[in-house]
């Protein structure tokens, strides 16, 4: 029995030799993508970080640093100026995060400078947001 060679597959180069304009395409395709990856990534080198956060940053008022440092030691102030909640959710907020993420549980005095502070700068909103159909009726 006589053994056949193997037959490969057709290289998608063997015409770049020759000539080939499919194969010079792909090559030209593959260059200007690894060009653009490295733009990009040296575009995300330059890019600026954002400034540190400060409590001069939010609304003045008593109690704001202590709020702001309360805060801050999980997460961005960002996160609690976006919210806008009446007392009584700032405080049941609160207590969710006691609850489900093991936050220190501030009671007395320094929870109501806290929630005095909250409720002040971010106060609940009266219009809500999201979504709207332009088309629904007023």
């Amino acid at each position: 029995m006589a053994v056949r060679p193997r037959r490969s597959a057709p290289s998608p180069w063997r015409g770049a030799a020759a000539g080939g304009s499919g194969a010079i395409a792909r090559v030209a395709l593959a260059a200007l993508l690894l060009a653009a990856s490295v733009a990009d990534s040296a575009a995300q080198t330059k890019r600026a970080r954002p400034p540190e956060e400060g409590p001069e940053q939010y609304p003045a008022g008593a109690n704001r640093d202590d709020a702001f440092y309360f805060c801050t030691a999980c997460h961005s102030f960002r996160i609690v100026a976006a919210q806008g909640m009446s007392r009584q959710r700032w405080d049941e907020s609160l207590t969710w995060m006691v609850q489900r993420h093991s936050m220190p549980d501030v009671q007395g005095e320094d929870r109501n400078k806290i929630l005095d502070y909250l409720a002040g700068a971010f106060p609940e909103r009266r219009e809500p947001g999201g979504w709207r159909n332009p088309f629904a009726p007023k």
